[in-house]
């Protein structure tokens, strides 16, 4: 590897353009070989990793394109997932194989491991560069991939407070006329900024499509007012509580975490209270989660959902 191209790569998150090769004195047949020793890979035409420089896990590959695409395209904008996954926001169930970006052209198009569409949008300065603003990005991520995915991230983006549920709206309304824009509009009727996690935002997405109404970070009292604790839901209009354990939690197994948590839970229930544990495999079948907790409710109530 040539020691100032290197040292280029370096300050550009291991990426460098074909004109700064040559610049450096690295022809097309020395890249070529290059490629060929896995010492760079070439993601898009005009564009090379220097593959000791890189992360190629999906959310570090990202970054990686990001850089890239301010190489090739100075007026490149970060949007969709790009945009969102710079503000550290999960992203599940999103596939992370293409940057999102928008450019001044006539309809969308994919340049290699770039997904280009027409600019339509403000832009402002996010950690990775020139972006749409967060609430656009968030409602063109529920727009390409689907509801729930945009519940999820826009939940965590309003839990921690980067966006308004104002913005949100504002930003839906703005894209009323484009494809898909059903799927921003019925995201917008789930969110929470009160959820905590990806397993809840996507339980209570569940719970709703199956006529089951709870409410959020729900919190339990003694007889004498002390609190117990929080339930991450409560049924409305029941005594019936619901815990929602995603897949990271209580991974390690310490035991005074699990012992506290079980007395807890009894707390809860020596004050009446009828406890439900769903898990992340209940999410993952599609139903289940509900079904555990309607075999629960008062029959008024299942009755009602």
């Amino acid at each position: 590897m040539d020691n100032e191209l290197g040292r280029v790569a370096r300050a550009q998150h291991g990426m460098f353009t074909t004109a700064q090769a040559n610049a450096a004195g690295v022809g097309r047949q020395g890249l070529r070989e290059a490629v060929k020793a896995g010492v760079l890979s070439h993601p898009a035409r005009g564009l090379y990793a220097v593959c000791d420089l890189v992360d190629t896990a999906p959310v570090s590959w990202q970054r990686h394109l990001a850089a890239g695409a301010a190489l090739l395209y100075d007026d490149a904008v970060l949007t969709g997932v790009t945009a969102v996954l710079q503000y550290e926001l999960p992203t599940w169930g999103c596939p992370l194989d293409r940057c999102d970006l928008l450019r001044p052209v006539k309809r969308q198009v994919d340049y290699g491991p770039f997904r280009v569409r027409p600019a339509r949008t403000s832009v402002v300065d996010g950690p990775w560069g020139p972006s749409v603003p967060l609430a656009e990005a968030l409602v063109q991520l529920a727009m390409d991939h689907g509801i729930v995915q945009g519940v999820v991230t826009a939940d965590a983006a309003l839990h921690r407070e980067l966006v308004t549920v104002d913005e949100l709206k504002a930003a839906v309304d703005a894209v009323a006329a484009w494809a898909r824009s059903h799927r921003a509009r019925a995201m917008l009727t789930h969110i929470d900024p009160k959820c905590e996690s990806v397993a809840e935002s996507r339980a209570r997405v569940e719970f709703a499509s199956h006529g089951i109404r709870v409410v959020s970070q729900v919190e339990v009292r003694r007889k004498d007012g002390s609190l117990i604790g929080r339930a991450d839901f409560g049924v409305e209009g029941t005594n019936v509580l619901i815990e929602v354990d995603g897949k990271l939690k209580y991974a390690e197994g310490d035991p005074s975490v699990l012992w506290q948590e079980k007395r807890r839970e009894d707390d809860m229930r020596a004050e009446g209270k009828v406890f439900v544990r769903v898990t992340w495999a209940d999410l993952e079948r599609p139903g289940k989660a509900s079904a555990k907790v309607r075999r629960v409710l008062p029959p008024e109530a299942a009755q009602a959902s």
